[in-house]
């Protein structure tokens, strides 16, 4: 069951992952450095004086008509598919989509989740979504082809003069990417239909294609005017050859995912305007342009997707009437995540500059040197302590909340010991004003070392950790850098306490590094042993519900809580860490235990699931990043209200006289007695699955072995002694509830029996004290189909209508229909976007077996 398949190639890839865009970010700083080499910081401060605003203006004017241009490629690939949607529908999915990812990096996957996340919203189907986002991308690059094989073919003077030794290398891949452009155009002409691996696609049409050459040569231009227009004494600076070196700077800062390119795209930038304009100016635009074209689009985008974000979690939690969680606080870890993370930056960029020389004497007078250069020193390492802690904030741990609060306040006393930095101390001071009355927000009770780091959580903090080296060095003048400069202390001297800043921090980083790797935070995973079934039997007995049961059949893994008092089940397939049903025991630990079996499935690289879960648990299930899909309701009779009498029971007392008539009757059979008959039993399970076609099936549901058999009583159907028919029965100790799982019968007794065993055995419970009786869940059913319902709603909606072919939902919700149940809605809580389609299949493989029996009844 478990996927664990060693795989040194996908190790590999997976350290690449992280290695690469680190790898590009530390070389693409060294070349600024050498550089920028002769620069001093304040000459570059100075020039931002020179930027004239109407140059800004007409930044932001290029800006919009970019990001006009980008939302036009997704109006393009609605149309593509033949799709009816309005360019105001259009409109935030696809600014959303495109401004984060251009910001965070990692711009093929973060866009694709994104915009299948949105576009799911509007009804759109996955194969719709996926053509859209793989024509988008296709667009983007049909736009470098055209522009930029058009310029490298045909600006041959100037690109010379300023690049000789490449001339001819460029003129030559100018003149491939036109030969890509007119082969694509060639099969749109065509209207060409081609086979990939099984796949069919279909190129647009000639108009479509010239149209995505045109949009996205439109949006480079916009977005490299946007910058050129920055940049002071541009007239030196030919503008195809300006847009050429733009379209290289963009295009390989997208290909390394770092976010937004940062650094690689500045420095292919400078390599290549530095000879015409003068170093400073070229830094200063690039600062301003990724504040105007990156930064305020990311934040604009950000905040639409919180509020769609917001109003889809307020629509769920107020159709569960859970109204307690409708405010903006269910956000609450993940906004000072966000605060405490740029916290961390402050105080690093703040150590990594020269201090104002006027507080420096002032404070001098006041305290002791030693105190001001430890003060130093520690608020250097409190800077990188606060980039580590926000991970812990953004998963809610009680531990991350506590030391957050302590260091803000020291680091905002360390600000003001280490040089009366007043500005940095106040925002750590207004962060810890704010955090401090949020405690009931930071509910987990976890190990901060136990807490797993993505790979988007390394990366981030590895760039500004050696953002923060770069500028150090580059930000105090040219000094001989030996080992005595560590030991050397003064109010002048900036580059001793830069470096023991350094020092300090690495010393932060490797010891917490060494904990992760010395911590047991993997728990080994097992199948439960004896003693662990004992424990779990036992909570299981106070449990009020039955499908808890499904852990007696020993397939699953089981996490415990700490107390363990509570525990939940699980399978793994694929990437999928899969839980069946609810956490069963103690609710007071339910809330940390979700919590920890994210944290592990985040550990070893998977996706956490909840399958068929019920509303009781799911503010939870949202506090983790999961959403909610519907995937059918549960059937529940109440028992004081079953009755063979009057009109309502006349189908029952029908069936029920018809199989007694016949020489059936209805038994009770202990435990104890079960393996004398598991011969028996066995013969009629066999004919069962041979009649129905199919298989044992599992995770979800019980499957004929003796061991999970004998665990429960069974109701029997008998005909001369010999068993017809059997299920095995759940029961709560409290008789809240009594179900049942695994029902078979043999194929040539009556239709009727399951309808005599289920009418006797809710007779049988009703004599027993027992409130209700589960009837299990109609699979699909309960979904709306309509225009604005979602688009998971919509393909089970049609299935269960016209889906009689693989599986006879809709009958199977009338036949439970007839005992007048409760519906209760069941769910699956899973990753929001693309990741959604491999999860459903993962779900599908555990449960049915394998991908024959996924069809198979």
């Amino acid at each position: 069951m478990s996927n664990k398949k060693n795989e040194p190639a996908h190790e590999n890839l997976k350290k690449i992952s992280y290695l690469l865009p680190i790898s590009f970010f530390a070389f693409s700083l060294w070349i600024l450095n050498k550089q920028l080499h002769s620069l001093q910081l304040n000459i570059i401060l100075d020039s931002f004086s020179d930027i004239d605003l109407w140059k800004v203006l007409i930044a932001f004017i290029f800006t919009c008509l970019s990001y006009v241009a980008l939302i036009s490629y997704d109006v393009l690939a609605i149309r593509y598919i033949g799709k009816s949607v309005s360019y105001r529908e259009i409109l935030a999915p696809s600014f959303t989509s495109t401004s984060i990812s251009y910001s965070i990096g990692l711009n093929p996957f973060a866009g694709s989740s994104l915009r299948y996340r949105l576009y799911s919203a509007l009804g759109l189907t996955a194969l719709e979504i996926s053509k859209i986002i793989s024509f988008c991308s296709i667009t983007f690059w049909i736009g470098v082809c055209f522009l930029g094989g058009f310029l490298l073919s045909f600006s041959t003077t100037e690109l010379h003069a300023a690049l000789s030794f490449y001339g001819i290398r460029l003129k030559t891949l100018g003149l491939s990417l036109l030969l890509f452009l007119g082969v694509y155009l060639a099969f749109c002409l065509q209207h060409k239909t081609v086979e990939v691996k099984g796949n069919k696609i279909q190129f647009p049409d000639i108009k479509t294609g010239l149209a995505q050459m045109i949009i996205s040569s439109m949006d480079s231009v916009f977005a490299g005017s946007a910058l050129y227009f920055l940049l002071s004494d541009n007239k030196d600076i030919f503008f195809p050859y300006f847009i050429v070196i733009f379209l290289i700077a963009q295009t390989v800062g997208y290909i390394t995912t770092i976010p937004g390119g940062m650094g690689v795209f500045e420095t292919i930038m400078l390599l290549a305007l530095a000879p015409s304009i003068a170093p400073e100016n070229i830094i200063v635009a690039l600062v301003a342009f990724r504040m105007i074209y990156y930064v305020t689009p990311f934040f604009l985008g950000l905040i639409i997707l919180t509020y769609s974000e917001f109003n889809a979690r307020k629509e769920i939690l107020m159709q569960l009437n859970k109204k307690t969680y409708l405010t903006l606080s269910a956000f609450t870890p993940q906004i000072f995540s966000v605060l405490i993370f740029l916290a961390g930056i402050v105080i690093l960029f703040s150590e990594a500059l020269p201090p104002q020389m006027e507080s420096m004497r002032v404070i001098e007078k006041v305290l002791p040197l030693s105190l001001i250069e430890s003060s130093s020193l520690f608020s250097s390492m409190i800077g990188v302590f606060l980039l580590i802690l926000a991970n812990g904030l953004w998963k809610r741990v009680d531990g991350a909340y506590l030391v957050s609060v302590i260091i803000l306040v020291m680091g905002s006393i360390f600000s003001i010991l280490k040089g009366l930095n007043f500005i940095e101390a106040g925002i750590l001071f207004i962060i810890f004003l704010l955090l401090l009355p949020q405690r009931k927000h930071f509910y987990r009770k976890s190990s901060l070392l136990n807490q797993s780091f993505s790979r988007d959580n390394i990366i981030a903090i590895a760039l500004v950790v050696m953002s923060f080296i770069w500028l150090g060095f580059f930000a105090h003048e040219p000094v001989d850098y030996s080992q005595e400069l560590l030991w050397q202390f003064g109010i002048n001297m900036h580059v001793s306490r830069f470096l023991r800043s350094v020092v300090g921090i690495s010393i932060v980083l490797g010891i917490f590094g060494i904990l992760k790797l010395l911590g047991g935070s993997v728990k080994d995973l097992k199948l439960p042993d004896e003693e662990e079934m004992t424990k779990i039997k036992d909570i299981i007995r106070r449990s009020n519900d039955t499908n808890a049961n499904l852990v007696l059949l020993k397939d699953k893994y089981v996490l415990f809580d700490e107390q363990k008092n509570t525990f939940l089940m699980y399978g793994i397939s694929g990437k999928s860490w899969i839980c069946m049903g609810d956490p069963i025991g103690k609710s007071d630990n339910v809330k940390e235990l979700i919590w920890d079996f994210h944290e592990m499935s985040n550990i070893h690289q998977g996706w956490t699931v909840f399958y068929e879960v019920s509303e009781k648990y799911i503010p939870y299930y949202l506090d983790i990043g999961l959403t909610l899909i519907k995937i059918g309701e549960e059937a529940k009779v109440k028992l004081s209200d079953f009755s063979l009498e009057g009109s309502s029971g006349k189908d029952f007392r029908y069936a029920v006289k018809r199989m007694e008539k016949n020489g059936f009757h209805f038994e009770i059979m202990l435990p104890d007695e079960i393996p004398g008959h598991i011969e028996e039993l066995k013969s009629v399970s066999d004919a069962w699955l041979k009649t129905k076609n199919t298989k044992e099936k599992s995770f979800s549901m019980g499957s004929f072995k003796t061991e999970y058999l004998i665990n429960f009583p069974l109701a029997i159907i008998k005909k001369d002694n010999h068993i017809a028919a059997f299920a095995n029965i759940w029961m709560t100790s409290n008789k809240e509830e009594i179900a049942i799982d695994l029902m078979r019968y043999d194929p040539a007794i009556s239709n009727t029996s399951m309808e005599y065993l289920f009418t006797k055995l809710m007779l049988w419970g009703k004599e027993n004290g027992f409130e209700y009786f589960s009837l299990g869940m109609s699979p699909l059913s309960g979904l709306e189909n309509r225009t604005l319902a979602p688009m998971w709603n919509k393909i089970g909606a049609t299935i269960f209508t016209h889906g009689e072919y693989f599986y006879n939902f809709k009958g199977l919700r009338a036949y439970k229909e007839k005992f007048n149940p409760i519906w209760e809605p069941r769910y699956i809580a899973l990753p929001k976007g693309i990741k959604q389609i491999f999860v459903l299949k993962d779900i599908a493989l555990l449960i049915s077996g394998g991908t024959k029996e996924i069809f198979a009844k």
